[in-house]
């Protein structure tokens, strides 16, 4: 499987794919921060004192961070999807089992990949927002206030994003593998995200829903980042989160293990 896993992680480097979804991720939080920041030179006393704490270090979990869950969690969806939709489009699927030890070696390396490029891309963009966020801070004038205590929640809440991602990475891959389809994955990652929230919120007034969305994926994410990991709730949703990712990895083997694939 460690062959494997280096075979992916090679083919992972040299991919564009790979590389652009970060830059393009780089480049949407440089305007998100931008904006803000040319906005403080031409907007009133008033406006301009919000802005500026907006784009400051102070600010930086609830105005860049809290960004990264919504537009990072696309840019992975997009990536995890391409793990498998890419091997059914190029034909490439058989000659990698061909190479592989078995089914599951195969999986198991590309399970890893995508944890692994989940873990750096979330920790690299939450980099980059603090980056941003603290040349606007110095380009505006607005407050520092950045501690080492504020640097660990930042950690902690990048953490918090890696696992509120993983759910969504393991189901566009499964998505992609079934239907193999890169639009597939895509879709039905991005789609569960959209539409859940989206449901509960006409259905929400029934009593009996509500019991149900505290139970849903969406809300446990959401309460996650908002309740930390640094108390009890944000362990317990921490705990529903994995489960729902373990569900659809599960899937993901059931599914492959039993795949014809001699039709590519």
């Amino acid at each position: 499987m460690l062959n494997l896993l280096k075979s992916e992680l090679f083919r992972m480097r040299k991919r564009p794919q790979t590389w652009l979804l970060l830059v393009v991720a780089a480049l949407f939080m440089a305007l998100f921060y931008g904006g803000p920041t040319v906005a403080t030179f031409f907007a009133n006393d008033a406006n301009a004192a919000d802005l500026k704490q907006n784009i400051s270090l102070v600010d930086i979990r609830d105005f860049g961070l809290s960004l990264n869950s919504l537009f990072g969690g696309i840019m992975l969806a997009i990536f995890a999807a391409g793990l498998f939709g890419n091997e059914y489009s190029w034909n490439t699927i058989r000659p990698l089992l061909a190479r592989a030890r078995s089914r599951s070696a195969l999986l198991t390396a590309k399970l890893s990949a995508a944890l692994l490029y989940t873990v750096a891309f979330t920790f690299a963009l939450a980099a980059l927002t603090v980056l941003f966020s603290f040349i606007s801070t110095m380009v505006a004038g607005g407050d520092w206030g950045f501690t080492g205590e504020r640097l660990l929640d930042v950690v902690w809440y990048t953490f918090g994003l890696v696992a509120v991602n993983l759910p969504y990475v393991a189901l566009a891959m499964l998505a992609a593998m079934w239907a193999k389809s890169n639009a597939a994955g895509i879709g039905v990652a991005i789609g569960l995200s959209i539409l859940e929230p989206s449901l509960f919120g006409i259905f929400g007034r029934f009593s009996f829903v509500e019991d149900i969305q505290k139970g849903g994926l969406n809300q446990n994410t959401v309460d996650l980042l908002s309740n930390g990991l640094t108390s009890g709730d944000g362990w317990i949703n921490l705990i529903v989160t994995l489960i729902y990712t373990g569900i659809f990895v599960a899937l993901a083997y059931r599914v492959f293990l039993r795949r014809d694939v001699t039709s590519g």
